[in-house]
Parts: C-alpha cells; structure tokens; sequence
C-alpha cells in the first residue's frame, strides 16, 4: 500500500479525513491503495503500477479492463479512489489537463478533492448544505459509502464504512477548516479623554499684565484723578479741568484699547508657536 501524506506538507491536509474514508470503504487502502484496481488486478492481469502511468495511459487500461470478459459489474475504476473511465475524462476536461500527467499520488489526491467539492463538501463547510445532503452526494460518487440511512445508493452494492464513520470524518474535516480561519477580532471601544486646551503660563502671564495696565489706566483716568483732586481741597474749577482732563484721557484709551488686544494676540501667537 502506499501510505497518504499527512500533517504540515500535506496541501488536501483539510480533506484528508474523507480522502482516507474513502480509502478504507472503497477497499483500496487494504490492498495497494494508489496502485491497487477494481477486483485487485483481476482484471488488469495482475498488480498494475499506476503511480508511474500517465492519464493516457490509464484511459487506455480502464478500456482494456471494461472489455475483459469477467468484468461483470462494467467497471473501470482504478486508484485509492476507485475513479472511472468516464468520471476520469470529464474531470481531464474541466480541469484541461493534457493526459501526459502522471496519475500519481499527488494526482489521485487533486482528483479526489475535486469530486468531493462537485459533491457539495465546500457548500457544506460554509454552511449552505446540510450533512444529510453531502452524505448522500458522497454515496452516490462512491457506492462504498452509505447514505444517512445506513443503506448504499446503488442496489447490490454493499457499504464499507458505517454512517457514523461517514459524520467523524467530516466532523473532522470541519474542525480543521476552522482552525484555518482567522479568528473574529472583538473591537472593545475606550472612551478617550477629550484634554481641555489649556493657555501656557507664559501667554498667561502676558496677558494679564495687559490687563491689569488696562484697568489701572481706567482708574487713573477716572474717578481716581478726580478723587484725589477732592482730597486736596481743591476749588470747583480745578475739579472740573481735572474732570476734562480725566475724560479725554479716558477717550484716548479706549481708542487704544484695540492696538492693546492686537499685542496680547501677537504675545500668544509667539508663544503658542
């Protein structure tokens, strides 16, 4: 028998647990697995190496074999997965091979995966088939295996593999097709703190002394001056001109009070940048 390969190097490393259930119902992996042919060699004149034959080469073999005169059952399969004549050509078609290849190991496995996915197991995986209806597919590609039932698709054919063998391959094959997957990332949001633009201590030390010369400004020129004018005793008169003055002072402020504001600006601006 030639054994399957198995584990990292294996690119059917998925499908492997069907390709290896089918081994087992179809009787193949008990005799010489990839080599091994329908009857084994009753109808091929013994042991054929088919591993070392081209797909050419098996087509003309499988037509020698459903014209040898004991072959009752009109069969040509040959290989682990105990292909046909007619299922081998319309695979070459659809997949355009040329029939120089070998029908080796690696070239049994594709084929194999190939019929598995024309069976529905891909829909299956993704959630769009149920297990029944593979299982059925499954039976009616390989008469070795049984329908949900327990019974073979085809009449007088007998089952080699029981259906809870069937669902443990599968279930196998579905568990290393998720630990493929990516795992689902879980966003968790964090509330960010917003920070509150604060104004450099220095810009604030600029402008408060602005502000504080503004306000000084105000008072001398305004009740301040005429105040201390009271307080000194003075007459009405003088009172009143330093009213004026106080006034005009006041007026001549204001007017500075936007070239004022365009400085502490410039000092923030300075600052800041």
């Amino acid at each position: 028998m030639t054994n399957a390969p198995s584990g990292a190097g294996d690119r059917y490393y998925v499908y492997r647990p069907t390709l290896d259930l089918i081994g087992t119902s179809e009787g193949t992996d008990k005799g010489r697995g990839y080599n091994e042919t329908l009857g084994y060699g009753a109808y091929t004149g013994g042991p054929i190496n088919l591993v070392g034959m081209t797909l050419d080469q098996i087509d003309k073999l499988q037509t020698k074999m459903l014209q040898h005169p004991k072959n009752r059952l009109r069969s040509s399969a040959v290989g682990r997965y105990q292909i046909i004549r007619t299922t081998l050509r319309a695979i070459r078609e659809q997949l355009g091979l040329t029939g120089s290849e070998l029908y080796d190991a690696e070239m049994q496995d594709r084929l194999g995966c190939y019929l598995l996915g024309q069976r529905g197991i891909d829909k299956w995986l993704a959630g769009r088939l149920s297990l029944d209806t593979l299982i059925r597919n499954l039976a009616m590609e390989w008469a070795s295996i049984p329908k949900p039932d327990g019974k073979g698709h085809y009449a007088g054919q007998g089952t080699g593999v029981s259906v809870s063998q069937v669902k443990a391959a599968l279930a196998e094959v579905g568990r290393r097709h998720m630990q493929g997957q990516p795992k689902q990332m879980v966003e968790v949001k964090v509330p960010v703190e917003v920070e509150k633009p604060v104004v450099p201590e220095a810009v604030e030390k600029q402008v408060k002394s602005k502000t504080n010369l503004w306000g000084w400004l105000t008072t001398i020129f305004g009740s301040g001056g005429v105040g201390l004018a009271g307080l000194l005793g003075a007459d009405w008169q003088t009172i009143l001109a330093i009213g004026g003055l106080s006034l005009g002072g006041l007026v001549v402020v204001i007017l500075l009070r936007r070239q004022i504001i365009a400085a502490v600006q410039d000092i923030r601006g300075a600052v800041e940048g």
